[in-house]
């Protein structure tokens, strides 16, 4: 039997990273009975390597209605080329972090899908999930809104941190509920559930790890091509960002300034271990809305009594927008911006002076063709006079 191997997320557990690993080693899995698949659809903010996006959305530059018609004409195509696909390989590999929620928001229409193509014998499913700590989850997919806002969906994303807690679904962090929900499509002996943790990583790293899930080893043969490195704002820097989000006259290219100012500012001076958006009690209280069910994964998926996560506090204390590095930092963040204008109106400068050369080399070389010109125009009234002497001569001869 043919395994589609469907990678799911959860969002902001190194999905990118492992979709780029995936594409960049194409051709080695190839050689190995694989297949990573691109569709050539191309969907608004979304990476050709989310090769699964097609169960999800639309193309991009329709309108924000989904189209259920088109969007199964698009799945029914997509899966030929799979079929066609099963015929040269064993295994298929597909990716999208957003499979997660999407069932939730499509009333499971995705995982009926997938159900239906089961029902044709051709292949069986195994679907990967990595989970990490519902208040860690959060806060990275938050700070994830605040510094791509106008480069991504959440355009003039904006939401404060409260405002956010406020209105999560609870299905979104009710782990066991959506793993619970997707086996009854697929069998919860067809989920694998990998926890985000490096120190629990197979061969310690993500790569070897999902590598491992898919019935592979990681070798030097296996390449890294683009090490993706998501530099997450410090916490005084997304309060800065979230604000600078809300401006009127802020838009995509102004974004891109203001966040390359930010992660410079983010990466030279990192709080992961100074700050936590929650206190000790409120982490706690917080994280007890999901014990039962956290549990409930920990002993069907790994066979183990142990708590899922660590309730480890890792922070010093809890963040508040007047904590005493927020001067600072709004200082650094004044300089960094100062100091990226004038990188940039150096670049400009040279750009100039550059240009300034070539005009005057364009000016020197007009000037020496004007001269030529007026040589070779003198050149030719002398031959046009010495020919009407010869003619003059020849006629006063005759």
């Amino acid at each position: 039997m043919k395994t589609l191997y469907l990678h799911i997320g959860t969002p902001k557990t190194a999905t990118t990273a492992i979709q780029f690993f995936c594409g960049d080693n194409e051709t080695l899995l190839n050689a190995k009975g694989y297949a990573y698949p691109r569709f050539g659809i191309h969907y608004r903010y979304i990476s050709e390597w989310r090769n699964a996006h097609f169960l999800i959305g639309e193309k991009s530059g329709e309108s924000e209605q989904q189209d259920f018609e088109k969007r199964d004409q698009v799945v029914q195509e997509c899966f030929e080329k799979i079929y066609k696909l099963f015929e040269e390989y064993d295994n298929i590999i597909l990716s999208d972090e957003g499979l997660w929620n999407a069932g939730n928001w499509h009333d499971w229409r995705i995982w009926r899908i997938i159900q239906n193509e089961l029902k044709k014998e051709v292949f069986t499913v195994k679907v990967i999930v990595y989970l990490r700590r519902q208040d860690e989850f959060l806060y990275s997919r938050w700070n994830q809104q605040i510094k791509t806002a106008f480069e991504s969906a959440y355009a003039r994303y904006a939401r404060s941190w409260d405002e956010m807690l406020a209105n999560v679904p609870r299905q979104m962090v009710d782990y066991y509920g959506t793993l619970k929900k997707i086996s009854e499509f697929v069998g919860k002996e067809n989920i694998t559930v990998r926890k985000f943790d490096r120190k629990e990583f197979f061969g310690g790293t993500i790569y070897a790890d999902f590598l491992n899930i898919v019935g592979l080893k990681f070798t030097d043969e296996f390449k890294i091509q683009e090490d993706i490195r998501n530099v997450s704002l410090t916490k005084n820097d997304t309060e800065i960002k979230r604000i600078l989000n809300g401006l009127s006259e802020n838009n995509g290219k102004y974004n891109s300034f203001f966040r390359e100012c930010l992660t410079t500012c983010s990466r030279e001076y990192p709080d992961d271990n100074r700050y936590n958006m929650f206190s000790k009690q409120e982490m706690r209280k917080f994280l007890s809305k999901f014990q039962e069910g956290n549990q409930k994964i920990a002993k069907e998926y790994f066979d183990s009594k142990e708590p899922l996560f660590s309730s480890e506090y890792k922070a010093k204390e809890k963040w508040t927008p007047k904590n005493p590095a927020m001067f600072e930092d709004v200082i650094r963040f004044a300089g960094s911006m100062v100091i990226e204008l004038l990188k940039q109106n150096q670049k400009l400068k040279v750009r100039l002076d550059n240009h300034r050369m070539e005009i005057r080399k364009a000016k020197e070389r007009l000037e020496n063709q004007r001269k030529e010109i007026r040589k070779l125009k003198e050149r030719l009234d002398k031959l046009e006079k010495l020919q009407k002497r010869a003619a003059q001569k020849d006629s006063d001869t005759k």
